[in-house]
């Protein structure tokens, strides 16, 4: 298999299977807000907002290293099995440690996060959460790093499978609430856990051990990198404590309901970047400078197809909200064109970062432009929420998104050798962003708060005027594509002819 051929498999395979795993918020939807009160469902995305936050402070970011070092240490077997083992023990140490100062700092933890909430039963779970979400994204990353996208799509699946049938039996049968959900999350990462030692085991995998300048190095690396991982972690985190705190745990939960809207297309990009970035990091380590010009190409047409997803999320989140929440959501749709937004031109950020990653000396300049976007929006969010609640979390939001795709275009250009041009991505984000303001017109003008067919109708003639402009605008690229689509299918029946 061609290696540009293995990166779209794995876009896709990481794409269904981290929507799958990831998204089963959004999926569940239907039932959560059956069973959930708004303010259930603002305390299971204030516990979950904690916990993404804290998994990659107790594992030092070092999820990126496993990704990074894998084409570093994979040509010698037993020196890749001591890395993994010194990475994992590593992790396994902090959580522990962690755990116990989670525990005797409980009451200051509980009034910085966790207002109107009691310790027990929610905080303790939510802690216990940390440890074993910690080292399952560990060996997410070990797959990651490996390529084994339909490895990894499959353990998924399962997950998510095992996820809604535990969620439905604790929220929907003991109805248990806010606590159904995080008990279910607790008990399918402790089971996940066992599963890790097993495949790593039975896959000859991991030599446990603390080899100390494996661990400098991949630390080294990593740790630069936390205030990149963390941004948008610490900004959901930071929006829902100052919503909670401004307003009520009610509040959290409309603004986590218009979240999981703008996610979807966050989770599409990172999915994708997570196949595009090990072919890249290949490409460039092995200084094929004539495959640079398939790098840009590729990343054009991915942007072009990220800018399809604004769209249909955009214009139809109204609708999805309508039929998949009750009245007591409804207003959530209002914030979700906002966060479209900003995660577009967050899409321009992923691109370049890559880039950023690739040149181990500018991992330590991603931190800045970080801080200074995580910063921004930690800062802005305690100035405009307690006057405009979720919309101003939401701007908020998107400022500090543009700020921080601002600073890293200015730090990459000393590394842009794959010849990538701010103008023309802008023009393929602002475009789609212009025919979805079209679209919500009348969304926003007189059926804000009604489901109405003909506004439904005029939203697709702009949907599908959008579409007719992409083909006309890359109808080349699109005909090549299907050209070599083309030659694929032959050359393969081809082959099973010859047999």
């Amino acid at each position: 298999m061609s290696s540009k051929k293995k990166v779209i498999e794995n876009s896709v395979l990481y794409t269904m299977s981290s929507l799958l795993l990831k998204s089963a918020g959004f999926l569940l939807l239907p039932i959560y807000t059956r069973f959930l009160t708004p303010t259930d469902y603002g305390i299971t995305n204030l516990a979950s907002s904690f916990t993404q936050v804290a998994t990659y402070v107790i594992a030092f970011s070092l999820y990126s290293a496993l990704v990074r070092f894998y084409t570093d240490y994979s040509v010698d077997r037993e020196t890749l099995k001591r890395f993994y083992g010194s990475i994992i023990s590593f992790i396994g140490l902090m959580c522990i440690t962690s755990f116990i100062l989670m525990i005797v700092l409980r009451d200051f933890i509980n009034r910085l996060f966790f207002d109107n909430l009691t310790f027990y039963p929610i905080i303790l779970v939510t802690f216990v959460m940390v440890v074993f979400i910690t080292l399952h994204s560990t060996h997410e990353s070990i797959l990651q790093g490996m390529q084994q996208g339909k490895k990894l799509t499959a353990i998924n699946i399962i997950f998510f499978v095992l996820q809604v049938l535990l969620n439905l039996l604790l929220i929907g049968f003991f109805r248990l609430g806010a606590l159904g959900v995080l008990l279910s999350t607790m008990i399918l990462n402790i089971a996940y856990f066992f599963f890790m030692i097993y495949d790593l085991k039975k896959n000859n995998l991991v030599t446990f051990c603390f080899d100390k300048e494996i661990l400098k190095e991949a630390l080294t690396y990593s740790i630069p990198i936390m205030p990149h991982n963390l941004s948008t972690s610490v900004a959901g985190l930071a929006s829902r404590v100052f919503i909670n705190n401004s307003g009520s745990l009610y509040s959290v939960g409309l603004y986590s309901i218009a979240m999981q809207f703008g996610l979807l297309i966050d989770l599409v990009q990172s999915s994708v970047n997570k196949a595009f970035a090990p072919w890249f990091y290949d490409v460039m380590n092995k200084g094929e400078h004539e495959k640079h010009p398939e790098i840009k190409d590729l990343s054009h047409i991915l942007l072009t197809l990220y800018s399809i997803l604004y769209m249909l999320i955009g214009l139809f989140s109204q609708e999805a909200i309508f039929i998949m929440t009750n009245e007591n959501y409804l207003m959530a749709w209002t914030v979700v064109p906002i966060l479209v937004i900003a995660f577009s031109i967050k899409s321009i950020y992923y691109f370049y970062i890559n880039l950023m990653f690739y040149y181990k000396e500018a991992t330590k300049k991603i931190f800045i432009s970080t801080l200074i976007g995580s910063f921004m929006d930690i800062f802005l969010s305690f100035i405009l929420i307690p006057y405009y609640g979720m919309y101003g979390a939401a701007v908020a939001f998107l400022i500090a998104k543009a700020i921080i795709v601002i600073i890293v275009l200015v730090f990459s250009r000393k590394y842009n050798t794959v010849g990538y041009k701010i103008g023309n991505m802008l023009k393929v984000v602002l475009t789609s962003l212009i025919f979805m303001g079209i679209g919500l017109y009348f969304s926003l003008t007189r059926y804000m708060v009604e489901f109405n067919w003909l506004n439904v109708f005029y939203k697709f003639i702009v949907l599908f005027i959008y579409l007719a402009y992409i083909y006309i605008i890359n109808h080349k690229v699109i005909k090549v594509m299907f050209i070599s689509l083309k030659e694929m299918v032959n050359l393969k029946r081809n082959k099973n002819n010859e047999q």
